[in-house]
Order: structure tokens, then C-alpha cells, then sequence
């Protein structure tokens, strides 16, 4: 079972080394990952302890994250940052041979200048990339004043900025906190055809995503033959192989 999801390094594993982690999820039978903050380890370890295994995406860097930054694609006066980021993070992507990337948008409020920064820098990461982009909406309990934060608020700007190489990060987890319930949001994003990317959390504690708290979605994805594989990104109760009987 776990062939259909990506482990997150940055949050399973947590009892290993960073570069050990890749060796623990192959044995627990991954072939893909996903990676937050890649760009903190050397990239030709990185490579080599990651060999065998399909990256599935990789956050750009997203600034000083100890100090609360949380990406620039929404901040006016933040544009260049946003591009050596972007750039710095596509060549990244590029030597791990990941298949997308994800854009954080920043701390801001939902506001036309905001909106409108959001827009142009999306448009230019978009020429820029060959790979997919993703943006995702965070709940603001986990993660306050997230400039991209509801689904609706998400779907409009994708399509307003009308690209298919910027799709949608639907964290399942993220979504209920916000909206409620995920369901209705997974099915919109697939009838839109603009879901890039889906993770899954427990929304008690973001902890294992257990009792099939997400089997609806996940059956869903699989009546649509949805291609991708689902990121796990949540916090182990306790030592992670012990929590994947969930899978199952």
C-alpha cells in the first residue's frame, strides 16, 4: 500500500538522521518522497541517499523560516526574493530530479495589492519553470495570517492567472481545518482539472490520518485514476514504521 503515497522527510523519520531517512522509507516500502526544506542538506548526500526513489515535490526556499518567514509570492516589495528563490529552487528540483515544486505565498492578508503581487510573480515563475508549480491553501490555526488560505480563495486565482503549469497543493488535512470537510473541495479541484498535488494529516493532532479517516478521498482518487501520489505530512505519534499500520 504505501507504492501509492510519498513519505515527507521533514516529517516522518524524525528519529533518523536527515540522510538516513530515504534508506527508512524504502525499507517501509516507499518509492517516493516529498522534501520541505531540501535545499538545508548537501545537495550530492542528498542525491545519493535519495537514489530509488521518485521525489514527487519540493518546497522552494522559502526565507528564514526560525524567524517566521513563510515564502514571498504575496508580499509587494518582496519580488526579488521571490525570484532568486524560485530560481534557487528550480535548480534544486532539477538536480533531484523532482517532478514539482510548491510556492509558498507568505504572511499577508487577502488584499488587491496582495492579490496582485501574487499574480505577477506566479506569472513569471510560470515562464520560468518546466516543471509544475503548486500553491496551497494552510489553515490559519497552524499557521496564522497565510496570505492563501480557503479553497475558494485558491480556485479563483488559478483562474484568474490561467496557466495549467500552476496547479492547486490540496492538503486534505489543511482543508478540513479551514472548510469543514475535504470531500466536496477534492471532487471541485478534479472536475476543474487543477489538483497538482495531495497530502494528508490526521486532523486530531496531525498525527497518523487512522479509523480510515480519509478513505472516502482516497477512493475517490482512485475512482478518477488520479495519477499522483499522496504526501504524507504529519507527526508521527511515535516512531514512524510503528504508525503505518494505517495503510494497510
Amino acid at each position: 500500500m504505501a507504492a501509492r503515497f510519498a513519505a515527507n522527510l521533514d516529517w516522518l523519520y524524525g528519529e533518523h538522521a536527515y540522510l538516513d531517512r530515504p534508506a527508512a522509507a524504502r525499507t517501509d516500502g516507499f518509492n517516493a518522497v516529498e522534501l520541505q526544506q531540501p535545499h538545508l542538506h548537501d545537495v550530492a548526500a542528498l542525491t545519493a541517499a535519495l537514489a530509488g526513489l521518485r521525489v514527487v515535490l519540493i518546497n522552494a526556499p522559502a526565507g528564514d523560516w526560525a524567524a517566521g518567514e513563510r515564502g514571498f509570492a504575496a508580499l509587494p516589495g518582496q519580488e526579488a526574493r521571490f525570484r532568486d528563490s524560485t530560481l534557487r529552487g528550480l535548480d534544486l528540483a532539477s538536480r533531484l530530479g523532482a517532478a514539482r515544486m510548491h510556492l509558498l505565498s507568505g504572511l499577508a492578508e487577502d488584499t488587491p495589492a496582495h492579490r496582485g503581487t501574487w499574480l505577477a510573480n506566479l506569472r513569471w515563475a510560470a515562464e520560468q519553470s518546466a516543471l509544475p508549480l503548486t500553491v496551497e491553501p494552510i489553515n490559519r490555526r497552524d499557521m496564522p495570517g497565510y496570505f492563501l488560505h480557503t479553497q475558494a480563495q485558491a480556485l479563483a486565482l488559478l483562474a484568474e492567472l490561467g496557466t495549467p503549469r500552476v496547479q492547486l497543493q490540496l492538503d486534505l488535512y489543511h482543508c478540513r481545518v479551514t472548510e469543514g470537510e475535504s470531500l466536496s473541495h477534492l471532487t471541485r479541484a478534479l472536475d476543474l482539472g487543477v489538483l497538482g498535488h495531495v497530502q494528508v494529516a490526521g486532523v486530531a493532532g496531525r498525527h497518523e490520518p487512522d479509523r480510515g479517516e480519509y478513505a472516502t478521498e482516497l477512493a475517490l482518487l482512485g475512482r478518477r485514476a488520479w495519477a499522483g501520489a499522496v504526501g504524507l505530512e504529519y507527526r508521527p505519534r511515535a516512531m514512524t514504521s510503528a504508525g503505518l499500520s494505517w495503510l494497510a
